[in-house]
């Protein structure tokens, strides 16, 4: 993600606690989060407002943004080989793995 895109996730996670936050604050998270894809962690934001009542932390994002790819990747269907077509990770014959093809 942006740095712009960040400042809209913390953006989002202040409308839900109220948390103080300023440019140190936001560069924090861009360097903890900013490898996420920005659509991912706001729906992982809302994720954990939706089963938590935890203060959210950085943490709490990452892990429900590998929750949010996990279940696109279920509900787009099988994952095949780039290899090897129609062979569905991982692959027997070259063992790529889901988690190193990109989505």
């Amino acid at each position: 993600m942006t740095l712009d895109e960040c400042k809209q996730v913390v953006a989002k996670v202040q409308l839900g606690d109220n948390r103080q936050v300023d440019r140190l604050v936001i560069m924090e998270w861009f360097d903890t989060i900013g490898h996420l894809n920005a659509a991912d962690a706001i729906a992982a934001v809302k994720m954990h407002r939706q089963e938590s009542t935890d203060y959210l932390q950085m943490a709490h994002v990452i892990r429900n943004a590998v929750r949010v790819r996990a279940k696109r990747a279920i509900d787009s269907g099988p994952v095949y080989c780039r290899t090897h077509d129609f062979y569905p990770l991982p692959c027997d014959r070259c063992k790529e793995h889901p988690e190193e093809v990109s989505f």
